[in-house]
């Protein structure tokens, strides 16, 4: 496991997103916080870089961190990524009963160019990805893309408040160029998704379809596209992340996204 390519992934999806997906990240002597302002989800949200080599040094820290998060008015979510070594190999000691785990985020990364145009995504519909800068719109076709009605759908209750956050995101980190696009067919916006990169790695976030188009391998063209923009930029790899054990992550490992790791999420418990 590459821990110094762990290290800089996690650099550049925090960093690159702020202002966006993060307000900010304060740093403390054994830990750090990543937060929002507006959007209230765990995954925006949480206690992370902890530093501590038993279990009594991690509770004491938790604490102290618990409370700079409710300060915030937040839940205690902790992120717990590889190179936080002792803590991450031995998950099952450190967090107890007191803890819930409530997502497995696996990381995976392209970087095999060379092969992009073998790369068969079986769809027979012209999906063309169109640049936009009007977030008003991309707002609403994001919410649309997401919030489908569908019980099953696991973006059915997303907050109204993302809305707003993308209707007014503008970029404050000078070293990270974004891109938004709407996913296109005969005009028609059937889907949305974004792009962050520096002189390195390009970060693919947000892609959604919309429920009537699903199923007809639009998502697979969009990435594929979205590689070709990173290969067009000589950037030497594209980042994503999503949830391990649904379909979009095995659905990526067979467009040729490989996995770097899996970044665990757990909720303290109210005890």
């Amino acid at each position: 496991m590459d821990l110094e390519l762990i290290k800089k992934l996690n650099h550049f999806n925090i960093y690159a997103n702020l202002g966006f997906q993060f307000d900010g990240m304060d740093k403390f002597e054994k830990y750090s916080i990543a937060y929002h302002n507006k959007i209230k989800d765990y995954w925006y949200n949480f206690i992370t870089d902890i530093k501590a080599n038993n279990k009594e040094d991690f509770d004491k820290t938790i604490l102290d961190a618990s409370g700079k998060m409710k300060e915030k008015n937040r839940n205690v979510a902790i992120a717990i990524l590889p190179y936080m070594e002792e803590i991450y190999n031995k998950r099952e000691i450190f967090f107890d009963s007191s803890y819930e785990l409530v997502s497995n985020e696996v990381w995976q990364i392209f970087d095999n160019f060379e092969e992009l145009d073998d790369i068969k995504t079986n769809c027979s519909l012209n999906v063309k990805l169109e640049k936009t800068t009007d977030m008003k719109l991309y707002s609403e076709e994001m919410i649309k893309a997401y919030q489908t009605g569908d019980k099953e759908d696991p973006y059915g209750d997303l907050d109204s408040v993302y809305k707003e956050v993308y209707e007014n995101y503008k970029n404050v980190e000078s070293e990270y160029t974004d891109e938004f696009y709407f996913a296109k067919v005969n005009d028609e916006i059937v889907g949305i998704t974004s792009g962050v990169y520096d002189d390195e790695i390009y970060g693919i976030y947000g892609l959604a379809v919309k429920k009537d188009f699903r199923c007809r391998g639009i998502g697979k063209e969009i990435i594929k596209q979205q590689l070709k923009i990173c290969k067009d930029k000589n950037l030497k790899l594209a980042f994503l992340q999503t949830e391990d054990g649904y379909y979009p992550a095995d659905t990526y490992r067979k467009l040729g996204f490989k996995d770097v790791c899996t970044e665990y999420y757990y909720i303290k418990r109210n005890v």
